[in-house]
């Protein structure tokens, strides 16, 4: 019998565990290649000294936490998956099929 190709669904696994990161800042970057999201958890100044320097120098550094590149092949899917997730929770569209980026 031939190889024949078979679509594999990629699942989430939860039973295999990484570390939660939070990020309430990201940042976004194209390329012909790439898409590319730095995420970073902006935290404002903690205290006097750093709210002068960041008035002084006009930025405010943000720990990077997670940098992810995603092939531009996916950006599209991406951005259905986000927007239908969007308006399932908004109330503003039909349930979700389970929207799935490839």
């Amino acid at each position: 019998m031939p190889n024949e190709e078979r679509p594999v669904q990629i699942i989430a696994d939860h039973t295999l565990n990484s570390s939660r990161v939070y990020a309430n800042y990201v940042q976004v970057s194209v390329s012909p290649i790439d898409c590319t999201l730095t995420f970073c958890d902006v935290i404002g100044p903690q205290s006097e000294e750093e709210a002068l320097k960041m008035q002084k120098t006009g930025a405010l550094p943000a720990p990077v936490k997670a940098v992810i590149a995603i092939p531009t092949q996916i950006v599209d899917g991406l951005i259905q998956a986000l927007q239908a997730q969007r308006n399932k929770q908004s109330g503003g569209g039909k349930p979700s099929s389970g929207t799935t980026v490839q």
